[in-house]
């Protein structure tokens, strides 16, 4: 999960970062927060699918945060904008930009908690929300949606992300069973993948939209790229298999 808050005040900026760190180590999600000072500096560092989600001061000087949020829908209409406002003026203009909601300074932590909830309960319905075990004792809390891949090595499972990883104890199988089937396809004794984050389908391997690359067993490989293509067009899982029972 990578945050990003954009907030010309120094001050306003730190004090909305504290309510974010401490709302998320609560809920025992884990989260990276990056931040700006200008609507310039963040489109400067932005790329389609960077951010999950963005905090968004209206009035920041040069270029505006409304403007700012125009040019980030010209390429991504998947973040989540939540604004930074001290008045609803612009609340009409901003369902152009398909805000999330809006957090009004001064800063109140029930304010944030509010905003960081609705985010993370959407979230949770657009895919689901797994405890993983780490450590002796913690567990991090993750959205199989952000998930690309998973690996087993040297008796660890590590899950990537975009642009973060999680180290478990659990074993490959006890991941496959938690992840629960589709999107997310054991195409390797040692791999899971997520296929809606797959690059591309090569002779022999999954290339990543992080940058991974999956291999394919040697046996398998047509019968795993009719079933990676199948899905990407439309197809379940179970469909194909049968169609490859037959």
């Amino acid at each position: 999960m990578k945050i990003a808050v954009c907030e010309d005040d120094a001050n306003d900026r730190t004090l909305l970062c504290n309510y974010i760190k401490d709302y998320i180590a609560r809920h025992s999600y884990m989260a990276e927060i990056i931040t700006f000072s200008s609507g310039e500096e963040l489109l400067e560092a932005f790329s389609p699918g960077g951010f999950d989600l963005l905090f968004l001061d209206i009035f920041l000087p040069g270029m505006s945060g409304m403007d700012t949020a125009r040019k980030i829908r010209e390429t991504d209409q998947y973040c989540k904008l939540i604004f930074i406002t001290t008045s609803p003026d612009y609340m009409a203009e901003s369902f152009m930009v398909q805000t999330s909601g809006y957090v009004v300074k001064p800063f109140i932590r029930e304010n944030m908690d509010a905003a960081m909830t609705v985010f993370y309960d959407a979230l949770e319905k657009s895919s689901r929300i797994i405890e993983v075990p780490v450590g002796r004792d913690g567990t991090v809390r993750l959205s199989t949606a952000m998930i690309e891949y998973v690996e087993v090595f040297d008796k660890t499972t590590v899950f990537y992300m975009h642009d973060s990883v999680v180290e478990t104890r659990l074993t490959i199988t006890e991941a496959e069973d938690m992840l629960g089937g589709e999107p997310f396809l054991r195409c390797h004794r040692s791999y899971i993948i997520n296929m809606n984050h797959i690059r591309d389908v090569g002779a022999d391997s999954f290339p990543m939209k992080n940058g991974g690359v999956v291999p394919m067993p040697f046996r398998n490989r047509k019968g795993l790229r009719l079933m990676v293509t199948g899905y990407l067009a439309g197809r379940s899982l179970l469909e194909l298999r049968k169609d490859q029972t037959k």
